[in-house]
C-alpha cells in the first residue's frame, strides 16, 4: 500500500526521534489518519532491518484483526501472543500480543516493541519499559492525553490533524448540529 504524506512524514519524524535517542515516541494520529498502515510500515521497517517486534494491543478482540491487516499488507511471519491461539508461535519475529495475556506470561525479546492504543495506560508498561530500558517503544495513538502519559513516553509526534486531513481530502467536512437551549433540567 502506498503511504499517505503525512504518514511518510510521520516515519521520518519518527527515525529522527529514535536517531536522537528517544526511547518511547509516541505517534499521535486521529482517527481517518492511518495508524494501522503506518503500524504495518514501522513492523516492514523493522523486520527489514533483521528486527524483531512486539506489536501489543489493549483488547483480545484486536489480536485478530491486526493479524488480518498485517497479511494483507505482506507480513507473514507472525506469532501470536493471546490464549492458545492458532497462530502462537514464538520463533517468529513478528509477535502480535494482547496486553492481557502479556501480564502472565513471560515476554519474548524483541528489538522494538508497538503499542497500540497508547492512551490506555496499564501499570505493567511502566514495568516494562523499566526492564527494556534500552529497546524502544513506540506508542500509536488517536488522543494521547491521558494523565501521567508524558512521564512514560519522551517525544510527541504529531502524524496530522483532523484538519489536516480534511484539508488534503483524506476525511470530509463536517457541520455540528446542537441545540441552542438545551434542556439540563
Amino acid at each position: 500500500m502506498q503511504l499517505r504524506p503525512h504518514q511518510t512524514e510521520a516515519l521520518h519524524m519518527l527515525k529522527s526521534s529514535l536517531g536522537k535517542g528517544n526511547k518511547r515516541p509516541m505517534i499521535q494520529a486521529p482517527t481517518g489518519a492511518g495508524k494501522t498502515v503506518l503500524g504495518q510500515a514501522i513492523v516492514k521497517g523493522c523486520l527489514a532491518k533483521g528486527n524483531r517486534i512486539i506489536f501489543c494491543v489493549p483488547a483480545i478482540s484486536l489480536i485478530d484483526q491486526t493479524v488480518e491487516s498485517f497479511w494483507k499488507a505482506g507480513i507473514r511471519d507472525i506469532g501470536v501472543i493471546q490464549a492458545n491461539h492458532e497462530l502462537t508461535n514464538p520463533a517468529m519475529p513478528v509477535q502480535v500480543a494482547s496486553i492481557q495475556t502479556l501480564l502472565k506470561r513471560s515476554i519474548p525479546l524483541a528489538d522494538v516493541v508497538l503499542i497500540d492504543e497508547a492512551h490506555r495506560w496499564y501499570k505493567f508498561y511502566e514495568r516494562w519499559f523499566e526492564l527494556w530500558d534500552n529497546v524502544p517503544f513506540v506508542g500509536l495513538s488517536a488522543t494521547p492525553w491521558t494523565k501521567g502519559l508524558g512521564k512514560h513516553y519522551d517525544d510527541l509526534i504529531i502524524a496530522a490533524t483532523t484538519q489536516d486531513l480534511i484539508d488534503e481530502g483524506y476525511l470530509s467536512d463536517f457541520r455540528v448540529y446542537a441545540p441552542s437551549h438545551p434542556d439540563l433540567s
